[in-house]
């Protein structure tokens, strides 16, 4: 019975979703051309910041989620690990548990684990009036637990640094900061999970730009700010099998807000310019599809994940006449990769992934690895 009403309330979702993306809302940003760094790159950047971290402990969490004391995970060295995605892909073991679910209740279930991550993601806007390259990393540590093989509880903390080189107005913007995520999780049935992952960040923005002051001669204008930025994800899970075979379905949603502070660029008189807050939101479906192979004490896998921004913050550009930014709120992301299943408690994991079909960007590429290990 559980099994059909979540079949029934994931079909629900995916047809909103097909239906709703032909008429998308948008929320309209208005910009001057060589305006501050952040004023442009803030609603282009948001969701490759907060991707990685969403998905790195998604990750975690489902490969957490496999049974103890089973067959399965001896021949694995009793290591449950899950991949750490570049900007958004999600893999697991839950398939373990239809095979091994009476293994699961001869033991307590009860286990810790920590984990550490890093992921490097590129990304390059290749619109003239709009131009920018860079890109962002991310160091993640986490310590989650789990209980009676049905819950997991955990959380992480991490260092993120963007740099975007911004062509648009000759100039760059350098983000540093901290982030702290608990997470939680539940094993539905043998086959289905559900997850909650909560984050909040802070973070400081340097930043410049070259201002013209007449003919021939220009100004190199610097300001700095602080900003925080929240974020949840809630993913609905299905894995099944077939032989050395697994096969993983899913459905999730993705918001997050940053919200910066005002501030005063660094303009003489009688240039001065006072930038005010400003807030920008990520409001994203994501579908993904992954198959994955393995035998031994290793796996290979390929995934798909499209890629959906509901109210996406549309920026026109006022000045001058042309074309405008494509303002695209759809992709897919491509992932592949490797893990390795080590003795005594410990296992890596490699990926690489690939943003595709978002028009005026390009090169966005990323790689990403994971080092887990059960105390």
């Amino acid at each position: 019975m559980l099994h059909k009403t979540i079949s029934r309330i994931l079909g629900c979702a995916l047809l909103s979703l097909s239906c709703g993306s032909t008429a998308l809302a948008f929320t309209l940003i208005e910009l001057p051309e060589n305006s501050p760094s952040s004023s442009t790159t803030d609603s282009l950047t948001l969701q490759t910041q907060v991707q990685p971290i969403a998905a790195t402990i998604r990750a975690q969490i489902l490969g957490h989620l496999r049974p103890k004391g089973s067959k399965k995970a001896t021949q694995v060295g009793g290591m449950m690990v899950a991949a750490n995605a570049p900007a958004g892909s999600d893999v697991n073991y839950l398939a373990a548990a239809a095979s091994d679910s009476s293994a699961a209740g001869s033991g307590s279930g009860n286990s810790e684990s920590v984990w550490i991550s890093t992921a490097i993601n590129s990304l390059e806007n290749d619109f003239s009036r709009t131009a920018f390259y860079g890109a962002t990393q991310n160091l993640l540590v986490g310590f989650d637990l789990t209980r009676s093989d049905k819950y997991i509880v955990g959380v992480s903390v991490g260092y993120e640094a963007s740099n975007f080189t911004t062509q648009f107005n000759t100039g760059n913007e350098k983000t540093r900061g901290f982030n702290i995520n608990p997470y939680f999780a539940w094993l539905l049935s043998d086959t289905w999970s559900l997850d909650l992952i909560l984050g909040y960040g802070d973070f400081d923005t340097r930043q410049t730009r070259t201002l013209g002051t007449g003919p021939l001669t220009t100004l190199a204008v610097d300001s700095e700010f602080s900003s925080k930025r929240g974020l949840a994800s809630t993913n609905l899970t299905n894995v099944s099998t077939w032989g050395n075979w697994k096969l993983t379905g899913s459905l999730g949603f993705l918001w997050s807000r940053r919200e910066n502070d005002a501030y005063v660029e660094s303009i003489p008189p009688p240039f001065g310019n006072t930038v005010p807050s400003s807030k920008q939101t990520l409001e994203q479906w994501n579908l993904l599809g992954e198959a994955a192979y393995g035998r031994g004490n290793s796996e290979a896998f390929f995934g798909a994940t499209y890629e959906s921004i509901q109210d996406m913050q549309k920026i026109t550009l006022t000045s001058g006449l042309g074309e405008q930014p494509a303002n695209d709120p759809t992709s897919v992301l491509l992932t592949a990769g490797w893990r390795y299943f080590a003795n005594k408690g410990l296992s890596a994991n490699f990926v690489f992934g690939a943003r595709v079909g978002q028009d005026q960007f390009k090169d966005q590429y990323g790689f990403s690895m994971t080092l887990r290990m059960d105390l």
